[in-house]
């Protein structure tokens, strides 16, 4: 009688456990997804600040080598 009632118990664990895997599983992906989603976007926003305080020092090259190219040789 006790071995049936550990039985029992460990197939009830085994389906709870499986349940709680089901249920975490796409929680979990999504997690994953939306960390990923946020780092993008975090390194999107550091890309465009980092050109965004380059752009000057672009535009001045920009300029000289236009300026370069029309100085008579």
């Amino acid at each position: 009688m006790e071995t049936l009632r550990e039985e029992e118990v460990l197939r009830l664990e085994e389906a709870l456990l499986k349940k709680m895997e089901e249920r975490l599983t796409p929680l979990m992906e999504q997690a994953a997804r939306d960390a990923a989603r946020m780092a993008m976007h975090r390194l999107r926003l550091d890309m465009m600040a980092h050109i965004s305080r380059h752009e000057e020092t672009i535009q001045r090259l920009v300029k000289a080598a236009l300026a370069a190219d029309h100085i008579p040789r």
